[in-house]
């Protein structure tokens, strides 16, 4: 785009320059999900609608509460898997808490434990 300047720099670069930093989704997952799709139709012959995908797999919450998570996007970290057998996600919201919980403003900010104690249960 004419006139428009990009830069990149990570975290502690902005913070030192005193710039926001701004996260977006990366469009290469959103490749492997199409290319995931495409694999389970030629493979499989069936088809896969993300939108309508089932939000009550008991395996998946079980895997989930293990934190038996390598190799699944946004739980697959340290952080994720130490985070997951507390928080036990029963359902897709717990889910989207998760994710949305450990990330460096919440943690800074102090939030995830006061958010996880009663969520746990303690």
């Amino acid at each position: 785009m004419p006139g428009r300047v990009v830069i990149e720099c990570d975290k502690d670069d902005c913070a030192d320059l005193g710039l926001i930093k701004v996260d977006l989704l990366g469009l290469g997952m959103m490749a492997v999900l199409e290319e995931s799709l495409a694999m389970i139709r030629d493979h499989y012959d069936e088809e896969v609608d993300l939108a309508h995908l089932p939000q009550d797999d008991q395996a998946v919450y079980q895997a989930l509460q293990k934190a038996d998570t390598i190799g699944l996007f946004q739980v697959e970290s340290r952080a994720q898997m130490s985070c997951l057998p507390r928080l036990k996600p029963k359902k897709f919201y717990d889910i989207v808490v998760q994710v949305a919980i450990i990330r460096p403003g919440p943690i800074v900010g102090k939030m995830m434990h006061p958010y996880l104690k009663p969520a746990a249960g303690l």
